[in-house]
């Protein structure tokens, strides 16, 4: 690594900033960042609810971790569970109006942040960025999201040549 700078400490040290900054934006709607990405995973869903399994499965978090934050978030009003119309044993969590109101109330921070990081990017650089971190997420070994196509640029319409001298 370039300047003795070690490529593990870089990475957490961007996510605690990142992390940090949203716990305190979404301080004042008394929520926290991980209880934001539940409630933006399920907006972002059509019928806009999920099972618990799936929440686990796309957070990446434990079931029990899962179980606390939909229980925090019912309770603030911003979640309720139905049942399934396929399988009434099961439930699924959806979001309720307060959700889509709060939403609506700080939207405009939700890309904010992303584009205060990456200010002095070209579009080019943000999109080998972009490659890079999923690349660095799959050489981890993490499963990424069916949607990841969705949201990450497309490795094929990045210009990026790897260095594999000493293999």
């Amino acid at each position: 690594m370039s300047n003795g700078k070690k490529l593990g400490r870089l990475v957490k040290l961007v996510h605690l900033s990142f992390e940090n900054g949203r716990n305190r934006f979404f301080k004042q709607y008394d929520i926290t960042s991980s209880q934001m990405d539940l409630l933006d995973y399920l907006d972002q869903k059509e019928p806009k609810a999920a099972s618990q399994k799936e929440i686990v499965d796309y957070l990446k978090l434990s079931y029990a971790t899962v179980s606390g934050l939909i229980g925090r978030l019912e309770a603030k009003g911003y979640l309720c569970r139905v049942s399934s119309k396929e399988d009434k044993r099961a439930n699924l969590i959806m979001l309720t109006g307060q959700a889509e109101q709060l939403f609506e109330r700080c939207g405009e921070h939700m890309g904010a942040r992303d584009r205060a990081l990456t200010r002095d990017f070209t579009q080019e650089e943000k999109e080998q960025f972009v490659y890079l971190l999923e690349k660095i997420l799959k050489n981890s070994g993490m499963n990424l999201p069916e949607d990841v196509g969705k949201r990450f640029v497309p490795p094929q319409r990045v210009q990026f040549h790897e260095n594999r001298e000493g293999e």
